[in-house]
Protein backbone atom coordinates (compact mmCIF):
# COMPACT_ATOMS: atom_id res chain seq x y z
CA UNK A 1 0.00 0.00 0.00
CA UNK A 2 3.18 2.18 0.84
CA UNK A 3 4.77 1.71 -2.61
CA UNK A 4 1.20 2.62 -4.25
CA UNK A 5 0.45 5.68 -2.02
CA UNK A 6 4.47 6.55 -3.57
CA UNK A 7 3.69 5.91 -7.17
CA UNK A 8 0.34 7.78 -6.99
CA UNK A 9 1.78 10.88 -5.53
CA UNK A 10 5.39 10.59 -8.05
CA UNK A 11 2.81 10.06 -11.33
CA UNK A 12 0.83 13.30 -9.87
CA UNK A 13 3.86 15.53 -9.45
CA UNK A 14 5.19 14.75 -13.08
CA UNK A 15 1.82 15.20 -14.37
CA UNK A 16 1.33 18.34 -12.88
CA UNK A 17 4.93 19.46 -13.88
CA UNK A 18 4.23 18.25 -17.47
CA UNK A 19 1.17 20.24 -17.31
CA UNK A 20 2.45 23.23 -16.79
CA UNK A 21 5.67 22.73 -18.98
CA UNK A 22 2.92 22.30 -21.87
CA UNK A 23 1.18 25.48 -20.81
CA UNK A 24 4.66 27.42 -21.37
CA UNK A 25 5.67 25.91 -24.84
CA UNK A 26 1.52 26.52 -25.80
CA UNK A 27 2.86 30.56 -25.29
CA UNK A 28 6.12 30.30 -27.05
CA UNK A 29 5.36 28.24 -29.23
CA UNK A 30 5.36 29.51 -33.39
CA UNK A 31 2.36 30.05 -35.34
CA UNK A 32 1.36 27.07 -37.56
CA UNK A 33 3.50 24.74 -35.06
CA UNK A 34 3.40 22.02 -32.21
CA UNK A 35 4.49 22.62 -29.17
CA UNK A 36 7.65 20.18 -28.16
CA UNK A 37 7.30 18.38 -31.44
CA UNK A 38 11.09 18.77 -32.20
CA UNK A 39 13.00 19.16 -35.24
CA UNK A 40 11.68 17.24 -38.71
CA UNK A 41 12.84 13.61 -38.64
CA UNK A 42 12.94 10.90 -41.56
CA UNK A 43 10.52 10.52 -43.97
CA UNK A 44 8.25 13.97 -43.00
CA UNK A 45 7.88 12.39 -38.85
CA UNK A 46 8.92 14.50 -35.98
CA UNK A 47 11.62 13.81 -33.32
CA UNK A 48 12.44 15.06 -30.18
CA UNK A 49 15.84 16.91 -30.82
CA UNK A 50 16.77 16.14 -26.67
CA UNK A 51 15.28 12.58 -26.42
CA UNK A 52 18.19 11.17 -27.50
CA UNK A 53 16.04 8.36 -29.72
CA UNK A 54 17.49 5.35 -31.48
CA UNK A 55 16.40 4.00 -34.44
CA UNK A 56 15.43 0.37 -34.82
CA UNK A 57 15.39 -1.26 -38.46
CA UNK A 58 13.78 -4.16 -40.01
CA UNK A 59 12.70 -4.11 -43.96
CA UNK A 60 13.82 -0.59 -44.37
CA UNK A 61 11.37 0.56 -41.84
CA UNK A 62 12.58 2.72 -38.87
CA UNK A 63 11.16 3.05 -35.17
CA UNK A 64 12.20 6.23 -33.93
CA UNK A 65 11.65 6.29 -30.32
CA UNK A 66 11.35 8.89 -27.50
CA UNK A 67 13.09 7.19 -24.92
CA UNK A 68 14.42 2.92 -24.70
CA UNK A 69 15.82 1.01 -21.93
CA UNK A 70 16.88 -1.61 -23.18
CA UNK A 71 18.83 -3.14 -26.58
CA UNK A 72 17.75 -2.81 -29.81
CA UNK A 73 15.02 -5.17 -31.38
CA UNK A 74 13.19 -5.58 -34.46
CA UNK A 75 11.01 -3.12 -35.40
CA UNK A 76 6.99 -3.46 -36.69
CA UNK A 77 6.99 -0.55 -38.88
CA UNK A 78 8.44 3.33 -38.46
CA UNK A 79 7.47 5.12 -35.08
CA UNK A 80 7.61 7.79 -34.58
CA UNK A 81 9.15 9.87 -31.14
CA UNK A 82 6.33 9.82 -28.15
CA UNK A 83 5.93 13.68 -28.20
CA UNK A 84 5.18 13.65 -32.36
CA UNK A 85 1.59 12.98 -32.01
CA UNK A 86 -0.84 12.33 -34.78
CA UNK A 87 -3.39 14.40 -35.34
CA UNK A 88 -6.72 12.87 -33.22
CA UNK A 89 -9.92 12.77 -34.77
CA UNK A 90 -12.23 16.45 -34.76
CA UNK A 91 -13.55 17.20 -31.82
CA UNK A 92 -11.72 15.03 -30.13
CA UNK A 93 -9.39 17.02 -27.03
CA UNK A 94 -6.00 15.47 -26.40
CA UNK A 95 -5.03 14.87 -22.88
CA UNK A 96 -2.13 16.68 -21.58
CA UNK A 97 -0.36 14.22 -20.56
CA UNK A 98 -0.57 10.91 -21.42
CA UNK A 99 1.26 7.22 -20.71
CA UNK A 100 3.81 8.14 -23.10
CA UNK A 101 5.44 9.83 -20.00
CA UNK A 102 6.10 6.85 -18.32
CA UNK A 103 6.33 4.00 -20.66
CA UNK A 104 9.49 3.70 -23.39
CA UNK A 105 8.19 3.29 -26.77
CA UNK A 106 7.50 5.06 -29.89
CA UNK A 107 4.20 5.66 -32.24
CA UNK A 108 3.23 3.38 -34.73
CA UNK A 109 2.32 5.16 -38.30
CA UNK A 110 0.38 4.06 -41.23
CA UNK A 111 -1.27 6.38 -44.15
CA UNK A 112 -4.48 8.23 -43.73
CA UNK A 113 -7.44 7.09 -43.45
CA UNK A 114 -10.66 7.92 -44.91
CA UNK A 115 -10.83 11.05 -43.83
CA UNK A 116 -7.82 11.51 -43.96
CA UNK A 117 -5.98 11.18 -41.10
CA UNK A 118 -3.07 9.70 -40.23
CA UNK A 119 -3.22 6.41 -38.33
CA UNK A 120 -1.46 6.38 -35.60
CA UNK A 121 -1.00 4.03 -32.10
CA UNK A 122 1.25 4.30 -29.20
CA UNK A 123 3.37 1.28 -28.97
CA UNK A 124 5.44 0.34 -25.59
CA UNK A 125 7.82 -2.10 -26.23
CA UNK A 126 10.52 -3.61 -23.65
CA UNK A 127 12.69 -7.21 -22.88
CA UNK A 128 11.17 -9.65 -20.82
CA UNK A 129 14.65 -9.99 -19.38
CA UNK A 130 14.22 -6.29 -17.98
CA UNK A 131 11.24 -7.39 -16.08
CA UNK A 132 12.40 -10.91 -14.11
CA UNK A 133 15.80 -12.56 -14.36
CA UNK A 134 16.50 -14.61 -17.60
CA UNK A 135 16.12 -18.58 -17.16
CA UNK A 136 18.19 -20.88 -19.22
CA UNK A 137 15.44 -22.53 -20.73
CA UNK A 138 13.75 -19.17 -21.99
CA UNK A 139 13.32 -20.43 -25.76
CA UNK A 140 13.21 -23.97 -25.51
CA UNK A 141 10.57 -26.35 -25.30
CA UNK A 142 10.27 -29.89 -24.41
CA UNK A 143 9.31 -32.73 -26.17
CA UNK A 144 5.43 -32.23 -25.68
CA UNK A 145 2.68 -35.55 -24.89
CA UNK A 146 1.88 -37.30 -27.94
CA UNK A 147 -1.61 -36.13 -27.73
CA UNK A 148 -1.38 -33.23 -28.13
CA UNK A 149 -0.82 -32.08 -31.88
CA UNK A 150 -1.01 -28.62 -31.15
CA UNK A 151 2.05 -28.57 -29.13
CA UNK A 152 4.14 -30.80 -30.62
CA UNK A 153 3.52 -29.16 -33.81
CA UNK A 154 4.55 -25.68 -32.42
CA UNK A 155 7.64 -27.50 -30.66
CA UNK A 156 8.77 -28.93 -33.97
CA UNK A 157 9.00 -25.80 -35.73
CA UNK A 158 10.30 -23.83 -32.72
CA UNK A 159 8.93 -20.67 -30.81
CA UNK A 160 10.74 -17.76 -32.85
CA UNK A 161 7.15 -18.96 -35.09
CA UNK A 162 4.82 -18.21 -32.25
CA UNK A 163 3.03 -15.01 -31.56
CA UNK A 164 1.56 -14.75 -28.08
CA UNK A 165 -1.54 -12.40 -27.78
CA UNK A 166 -3.49 -11.00 -24.92
CA UNK A 167 -6.19 -8.19 -24.99
CA UNK A 168 -7.67 -5.16 -23.09
CA UNK A 169 -11.29 -4.34 -24.15
CA UNK A 170 -13.73 -2.06 -23.18
CA UNK A 171 -16.24 -5.32 -22.26
CA UNK A 172 -18.74 -6.78 -25.35
CA UNK A 173 -17.87 -7.04 -29.30
CA UNK A 174 -19.55 -3.73 -29.72
CA UNK A 175 -16.97 -1.83 -27.25
CA UNK A 176 -13.57 -0.72 -28.05
CA UNK A 177 -10.10 -2.94 -27.60
CA UNK A 178 -7.91 -0.42 -26.37
CA UNK A 179 -4.60 -2.72 -25.36
CA UNK A 180 -3.11 -5.51 -26.97
CA UNK A 181 0.14 -7.18 -25.94
CA UNK A 182 2.37 -9.26 -27.79
CA UNK A 183 5.31 -11.67 -27.14
CA UNK A 184 7.73 -13.33 -29.40
CA UNK A 185 11.33 -15.09 -29.13
CA UNK A 186 13.53 -13.28 -31.00
CA UNK A 187 16.90 -15.67 -30.42
CA UNK A 188 18.04 -14.10 -27.59
CA UNK A 189 15.47 -12.81 -25.14
CA UNK A 190 11.34 -12.77 -25.36
CA UNK A 191 9.75 -9.04 -26.87
CA UNK A 192 7.31 -7.60 -25.26
CA UNK A 193 5.45 -5.31 -27.09
CA UNK A 194 1.94 -3.53 -25.90
CA UNK A 195 -0.18 -1.63 -28.97
CA UNK A 196 -2.70 1.44 -27.10
CA UNK A 197 -5.41 3.25 -28.62
CA UNK A 198 -4.39 6.37 -26.40
CA UNK A 199 -8.30 7.62 -27.35
CA UNK A 200 -11.18 5.81 -29.20
CA UNK A 201 -10.17 7.04 -32.23
CA UNK A 202 -6.85 5.12 -32.68
CA UNK A 203 -8.73 1.70 -32.22
CA UNK A 204 -8.17 1.08 -36.18
CA UNK A 205 -4.54 2.10 -36.09
CA UNK A 206 -4.17 -0.32 -33.25
CA UNK A 207 -5.95 -3.19 -35.74
CA UNK A 208 -3.34 -2.10 -38.65
CA UNK A 209 -0.46 -2.58 -36.91
CA UNK A 210 -1.77 -5.72 -35.10
CA UNK A 211 -2.12 -7.10 -38.53
CA UNK A 212 1.21 -6.17 -39.57
CA UNK A 213 2.69 -7.52 -36.28
CA UNK A 214 1.35 -11.25 -36.86
CA UNK A 215 2.80 -11.56 -40.57
CA UNK A 216 5.03 -13.70 -40.56
CA UNK A 217 4.48 -16.01 -37.66
CA UNK A 218 2.87 -19.78 -38.21
CA UNK A 219 1.47 -19.77 -34.69
CA UNK A 220 -0.96 -17.65 -32.85
CA UNK A 221 -0.73 -18.51 -29.23
CA UNK A 222 -3.73 -17.35 -26.83
CA UNK A 223 -5.61 -18.36 -23.56
CA UNK A 224 -9.20 -18.72 -24.49
CA UNK A 225 -8.58 -16.88 -27.64
CA UNK A 226 -10.80 -19.01 -30.39
CA UNK A 227 -13.74 -17.86 -27.40
CA UNK A 228 -12.63 -14.40 -26.94
CA UNK A 229 -9.93 -12.50 -28.40
CA UNK A 230 -9.64 -13.93 -32.28
CA UNK A 231 -13.66 -13.28 -32.70
CA UNK A 232 -13.36 -9.78 -30.66
CA UNK A 233 -10.41 -8.85 -33.38
CA UNK A 234 -12.43 -9.94 -36.00
CA UNK A 235 -15.69 -8.20 -34.96
CA UNK A 236 -13.49 -5.12 -34.36
CA UNK A 237 -12.07 -5.43 -38.15
CA UNK A 238 -15.00 -5.32 -39.61
CA UNK A 239 -16.44 -2.20 -38.40
CA UNK A 240 -13.13 -0.26 -38.87
CA UNK A 241 -12.67 -1.93 -42.61
CA UNK A 242 -9.32 -3.20 -41.23
CA UNK A 243 -7.65 -6.60 -42.11
CA UNK A 244 -6.88 -8.52 -40.03
CA UNK A 245 -4.22 -11.34 -40.89
CA UNK A 246 -4.54 -14.55 -38.33
CA UNK A 247 -1.47 -16.99 -38.40
CA UNK A 248 -2.19 -20.27 -40.20
CA UNK A 249 -1.92 -21.68 -36.57
CA UNK A 250 -3.68 -21.55 -33.48
CA UNK A 251 -3.25 -22.63 -29.88
CA UNK A 252 -5.00 -22.03 -27.72
CA UNK A 253 -3.77 -22.93 -24.28
CA UNK A 254 -6.95 -23.12 -22.26
CA UNK A 255 -8.16 -26.15 -23.67
CA UNK A 256 -4.72 -28.15 -23.43
CA UNK A 257 -4.87 -26.89 -19.69
CA UNK A 258 -8.11 -28.01 -19.70
CA UNK A 259 -6.93 -31.75 -20.62
CA UNK A 260 -4.03 -31.42 -18.79
CA UNK A 261 -5.04 -30.18 -15.41
CA UNK A 262 -9.30 -30.60 -14.94
CA UNK A 263 -9.74 -32.30 -12.05
CA UNK A 264 -6.78 -31.21 -10.78
CA UNK A 265 -7.88 -28.00 -9.52
CA UNK A 266 -10.92 -26.17 -9.11
CA UNK A 267 -10.68 -24.08 -12.25
CA UNK A 268 -8.40 -23.39 -15.31
CA UNK A 269 -8.34 -19.85 -14.96
CA UNK A 270 -5.27 -17.88 -15.72
CA UNK A 271 -4.47 -17.03 -12.32
CA UNK A 272 -5.35 -20.33 -11.15
CA UNK A 273 -2.89 -21.82 -13.64
CA UNK A 274 -0.24 -18.78 -12.71
CA UNK A 275 -0.60 -20.02 -8.55
CA UNK A 276 -0.76 -23.69 -9.04
CA UNK A 277 1.53 -24.66 -11.89
CA UNK A 278 3.67 -21.66 -12.48
CA UNK A 279 4.04 -20.72 -8.77
CA UNK A 280 3.90 -17.36 -9.35
CA UNK A 281 1.49 -14.58 -6.76
CA UNK A 282 0.92 -11.04 -8.63
CA UNK A 283 1.91 -8.31 -6.67
CA UNK A 284 0.08 -4.73 -7.42
CA UNK A 285 -2.83 -6.48 -9.93
CA UNK A 286 -5.66 -4.50 -10.92
CA UNK A 287 -9.01 -6.47 -11.20
CA UNK A 288 -10.14 -7.24 -14.97
CA UNK A 289 -13.79 -6.05 -14.48
CA UNK A 290 -11.93 -2.52 -13.31
CA UNK A 291 -9.89 -2.28 -16.49
CA UNK A 292 -13.04 -0.91 -18.88
CA UNK A 293 -13.60 1.92 -16.27
CA UNK A 294 -9.67 2.50 -15.84
CA UNK A 295 -9.88 3.26 -19.14
CA UNK A 296 -12.47 5.65 -19.86
CA UNK A 297 -11.65 7.30 -17.05
CA UNK A 298 -7.99 7.92 -19.04
CA UNK A 299 -9.52 8.80 -22.33
CA UNK A 300 -11.78 11.28 -20.54
CA UNK A 301 -9.00 13.33 -18.05
CA UNK A 302 -5.75 12.03 -19.26
CA UNK A 303 -3.60 10.85 -16.06
CA UNK A 304 -2.08 7.56 -17.20
CA UNK A 305 -1.35 6.75 -12.94
CA UNK A 306 -4.41 4.46 -12.73
CA UNK A 307 -3.97 2.92 -16.00
CA UNK A 308 0.13 1.89 -16.05
CA UNK A 309 -1.61 -0.69 -13.52
CA UNK A 310 -3.53 -2.19 -16.59
CA UNK A 311 -0.31 -2.42 -18.62
CA UNK A 312 1.19 -4.66 -15.64
CA UNK A 313 -1.92 -6.62 -15.67
CA UNK A 314 -1.86 -7.23 -19.76
CA UNK A 315 1.99 -8.09 -19.20
CA UNK A 316 1.99 -10.40 -16.52
CA UNK A 317 -1.07 -12.40 -18.69
CA UNK A 318 1.38 -12.59 -21.63
CA UNK A 319 4.20 -14.03 -19.81
CA UNK A 320 2.03 -16.46 -17.51
CA UNK A 321 0.86 -17.93 -21.19
CA UNK A 322 4.52 -18.53 -22.21
CA UNK A 323 5.54 -20.47 -18.81
CA UNK A 324 1.81 -22.38 -18.81
CA UNK A 325 2.85 -24.08 -22.27
CA UNK A 326 6.32 -24.95 -21.06
CA UNK A 327 4.46 -26.60 -18.45
CA UNK A 328 2.46 -28.51 -20.68
CA UNK A 329 4.97 -29.42 -22.92
CA UNK A 330 6.70 -30.73 -20.22
CA UNK A 331 3.72 -32.59 -18.56
CA UNK A 332 3.62 -30.58 -15.28
CA UNK A 333 1.26 -29.99 -13.08
CA UNK A 334 1.11 -31.54 -9.57
CA UNK A 335 -0.59 -29.82 -6.77
CA UNK A 336 1.82 -27.34 -4.70
CA UNK A 337 2.31 -28.15 -1.01
CA UNK A 338 1.92 -25.87 1.68
CA UNK A 339 5.58 -25.76 1.63
CA UNK A 340 5.63 -24.59 -1.93
CA UNK A 341 3.33 -22.76 -1.76
CA UNK A 342 5.17 -20.75 1.10
CA UNK A 343 8.02 -20.37 -1.53
CA UNK A 344 6.50 -19.80 -4.34
CA UNK A 345 8.28 -16.56 -6.18
CA UNK A 346 6.38 -13.10 -6.45
CA UNK A 347 6.19 -11.36 -9.42
CA UNK A 348 7.96 -8.15 -9.39
CA UNK A 349 6.10 -4.86 -9.20
CA UNK A 350 5.68 -2.58 -12.11
CA UNK A 351 8.63 -0.26 -12.54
Amino acid sequence: MAESKDLRERLGELARSRRARMAVEAEVAPSGGVPGSGAAGPRGGTQDSDSGAVGLARAGRRLHTHTLAFPPVSSPRRVQGSRGHSLPPPGFSAPAIGVEEFLPGGEWRDGPDFTGTPGAVYVHERLRSEIERRKPHWGRLEPPPPHEPGLLALAEHGLEHALFLDLETCGLASSTVFLAGTMHWNGEDFVLRQYFARHYGEEGPLLRALDEAMAGFEFLVTFNGKTFDVPFLQGRAVVHGVRIGLPPRHLDLLHASRRRWRGEFADCRLKTLESRVCRRRRVGDVPGEEIPGLYHDYVKHGDPYRLVPVFHHNLLDVITMSDILRALCRGEGARATPRARRGRPRVPPWS
